[in-house]
């Protein structure tokens, strides 16, 4: 059956005339008049009785009416759809992130992404870093979020800039190091560290540090993730060496932790991560848009509250 028809034969159920259909789909009251003949020819049957010019249903016509409700109803549907789906508010994005950006400026990108879009969903992950990368490039994550990455992984993913951030110490602000304004390895040396482990980024760029400035690189606490030094910190463990995503997200105000830069400078950039041989989705580059937003806003209310120095 010929949908075209069907929907002028509805008009025709709902004005009771051609000419109120006419207007109701801004059509000729004449091709109102063939439309309804097409279909009865299609269908091979009367659907309504002519009478001094006037259409009178039959029961076949209401019937038929009444049966292609479900056809329209879902009709409705589909185009609202479409609608969503050109205004990026419908659909799904799948999105694998490192930690310092999964527990920290994701979450709050994310929330703005579905305050306008409440029918999306997203699949979000949180792992680390080459995982990020490999779930990329097989497609089992449409963006990834990732820290510290190697220049040469641009051959094989694309690389959008998010922001370049230094580290920093984390301590409580009742240590003696805690109203410094920078801090050395030289300072720290005789201090409790807790350290991010070698199969980390950030770890081994932290030793590093100490090794460029001839201090020995001792630690108390050895950990995974820049989340659980700050714990660590938090709890009184020691000094924590943490990037400062991580470490802002356990310092706002009112908080009983310090932030203060470490030095020599170690700068991090972070990226966002899209395969290099699919096309992002619209939906996928919203998201990329609101984290570059959030990111910003995120460093800028840091540096208000004077938790940056």
């Amino acid at each position: 059956m010929n949908l075209r028809l069907l929907e002028i034969f509805r008009a025709v159920m709902q004005s009771h005339t051609t000419l109120g259909a006419a207007r109701v789909l801004q059509i000729s009251q004449p091709a109102v008049s063939t439309a309804i003949r097409q279909l009865e020819a299609q269908l091979g049957l009367a659907l309504f009785d002519r009478r001094a010019n006037r259409l009178m249903a039959r029961d076949e016509a209401k019937i038929l009416y009444e049966q292609s409700d479900s056809i329209f109803l879902m009709l409705h549907t589909l185009s609202q759809t479409a609608e969503e789906l050109k205004e990026n508010r419908y659909g799904h994005v799948r999105v694998v992130a490192t930690p310092q950006l999964g527990h920290t400026v994701l979450p709050i990108a994310i929330q703005d992404l579905l305050a306008q879009r409440p029918n999306v969903k997203v699949f979000f992950d949180v792992r680390r870093s080459y995982t990020v990368v490999e779930k990329v490039e097989s497609g089992a994550a449409d963006l990834g979020l990732a820290i510290a990455l190697e220049p040469e992984l641009s051959s094989s993913v694309q690389m959008i800039p998010i922001a370049s951030i230094g580290m920093v110490c984390v301590m409580r602000d009742t240590h003696p190091l805690s109203q410094a304004s920078i801090l050395r390895p030289a300072q720290l040396a005789e201090h409790a560290l807790i350290g991010l482990e070698m199969g980390s980024r950030l770890g081994p760029l932290v030793r590093g540090a100490f090794k460029s400035e001839q201090i020995p690189y001792r630690v108390n606490v050895e950990v995974r993730y820049s989340e659980t030094a700050c714990l660590l910190a938090k709890a009184g463990a020691g000094i924590a060496i943490v990037d400062t995503f991580s470490a802002l997200a356990h310092a706002q105000p009112g908080s009983d932790l310090k932030i203060i830069p470490f030095q020599p400078d170690i700068q991090l950039d972070t990226w966002a991560i899209l395969a290099k041989h699919r096309t992002a989705s619209r939906l996928t580059m919203a998201l990329v848009d609101s984290i570059q937003q959030c990111t910003r806003q995120f460093l800028d209310q840091a540096v208000r509250l004077n938790l940056l120095r």
